[in-house]
């Protein structure tokens, strides 16, 4: 690898200083690669995240999951001060959120914090990985099933990318002020070629044109070649996972119906998820017991698909330097019953409050952050069945219920005797789809997917409490409005001003 990572990405160095600086022009030695091997590789290290890299460690801090805590402590002020211009949507007395990001990197030089807060440079470049490998991938020797599975691999990544990137900078698909897609979206950079000046943004339903375009044909290359993947490359069941997700945010029921189907079919019918039911959970998460406390993000869970971070993706709510701030809220915490697995499997109490438990550690053996896993599978399916049914197909219902049961009697103990039937919630298709909505929470909390499923049920208001000091006095509440205009997040200024488009 050593005498191959120093290839190009063509002619590159993705510094993606600016939207259109997909690729710069490098004066350093060129070695472009010759055979599909090559290729691989090239993938693995700059199409795939590295564990250097963090994509979206903020998202979470944005959602309804996540409150203030506050202590007397130095520590847990000055981490209130830094992150609030996130945690309040652009900071105490902001009109918008327009410099969030830009406030929050200057406020984290000053006090010796450091997140990525540049997710649109970090989905850009392993694009730009994932584009010089399609690019070259007809021009390199090397056995032609090899060639299909790059391919497929590179196609799914780039969708994934995509997929995040509209999703944290533009209206969602289904949004009630621009419906189908008819709203600003991104740019999209499809090839190695260096960009123009000035590359426009395409909107959101053609950006998700190119996420569905690329997400089924990836899915015909693994499939042709049975690629089952692992837990750290795309196979055919984590690119049916995807789809699945991207049809469920176009609300395109039949699809995600289509590939969860496919996906459970391979299993023989019936998911591996993982039982929670008979693991004992430690009532309290330390240091001294971080090494044999049950972690869920672990590579011999067989319900993990992919894993595409490591725990610095969760350290505003994992690591013990940077979370003193904030913890779970009371809203989330009241979704659990007190026999359900999760709320010490996944938001086990820590210093005095419950955070994330379902990553190691900073620093312990388990350094695996956020991935793809089965149970969205049933979530997703069931959500689907659920619109169907209030379409008409009122059958669908039961198969909703049994998809939730199917995660709910390995997360809760003696569940048997509390199984849930359509007939508990009066056969109504609208009851039982905010109770799959409650269960996707408790499932997915801190993972980062609040923050977008939040916005495409709605973009309902919300409020984030804070309280600055131990002083009484200075506590105040942030109302994040229904469709205000920060439910889309901000591109970096130094972005905007390099391409103009994209203000």
């Amino acid at each position: 690898m050593k005498n191959i990572i120093q290839y190009i990405l063509l002619v590159t160095v993705i510094s993606l200083s600016s939207c259109n600086d997909f690729l710069e022009e490098s004066s350093q030695d060129e070695v472009i690669p010759s055979s599909i091997e090559d290729l691989d590789q090239l993938l693995a290290y700059e199409g795939y995240p590295r564990s250097a890299i963090s994509l979206m460690p903020y998202l979470f801090l944005l959602d309804d999951d996540v409150e203030q805590y506050m202590t007397t402590s130095t520590n847990t002020q000055n981490q209130t001060e830094v992150f609030s211009y996130i945690y309040l949507w652009g900071g105490r007395g902001s009109s918008d959120n327009t410099t969030m990001f830009d406030d929050c990197k200057e406020i984290m030089s000053k006090a010796n914090r450091k997140i990525e807060l540049d997710s649109y440079k970090a989905f850009y470049k392993l694009i730009a990985g994932c584009n010089v490998v399609l690019d070259l991938i007809d021009e390199v020797t090397g056995e032609e099933n090899i060639k299909t599975r790059v391919r497929g691999e590179a196609l799914v990544l780039r969708s994934f990318y995509y997929f995040n990137l509209i999703n944290l900078y533009a209206y969602p698909y289904n949004a009630p002020n621009a419906p189908h897609g008819n709203s600003k979206g991104i740019p999209l950079k499809l090839t190695s070629e260096i960009a123009p000046t000035n590359v426009p943004c395409s909107n959101v339903s053609v950006v998700y044109d190119r996420i569905i375009k690329d997400i089924e044909e990836g899915i015909a290359c693994l499939t042709k070649i049975e690629a089952k993947g692992s837990k750290y490359r795309i196979g055919i069941n984590a690119a049916h996972l995807l789809a699945s997700r991207y049809y469920l945010f176009m609300e395109n029921w039949e699809k995600v119906k289509e590939h969860t189907s496919a996906l459970i079919d391979f299993y023989g019918g019936k998911l591996p998820i993982f039982n929670m039911t008979t693991v004992n959970y430690p009532t309290q998460l330390n240091f001294l017991n971080s090494y044999t406390f049950p972690f869920f993000f672990k590579v011999d869970n067989s319900e993990i698909l992919f894993f595409y971070s490591t725990s610095n993706e969760n350290a505003l709510m994992n690591s013990s330097w940077m979370s003193e701030a904030f913890q779970a809220s009371t809203a989330l915490i009241s979704c659990f019953q007190s026999n359900d697995q999760r709320l010490n499997g996944y938001l086990c109490p820590r210093d005095g409050r419950r955070k994330s438990s379902k990553v190691g550690l900073i620093g312990s053996p388990f350094p695996f952050g956020s991935c793809l896993r089965l149970s969205e599978v049933y979530l997703n399916r069931a959500e689907a069945y659920i619109q169907l049914a209030k379409a008409g197909k009122n059958e669908y219902l039961t198969n909703a219920i049994d998809d939730l049961n199917k995660i709910r009697e390995k997360r809760i103990r003696n569940y048997a005797t509390q199984s849930w039937t359509t007939s508990m919630f009066n056969n109504d298709a609208n009851t039982i789809l905010e109770k799959c909505r409650e269960e996707r929470r408790r499932e997915f909390c801190i993972e980062s997917m609040r923050w977008f499923d939040l916005r495409r049920y709605g973009m309902k208001g919300f409020s984030h409490n804070i309280d600055e000091s131990t002083v009484p006095g200075d506590e105040y509440t942030i109302q994040l409005e229904t469709e205000s205009p920060r439910w889309v997040l901000p591109i970096m200024q130094e972005h905007k001003k390099n391409n103009p488009s994209l203000n």
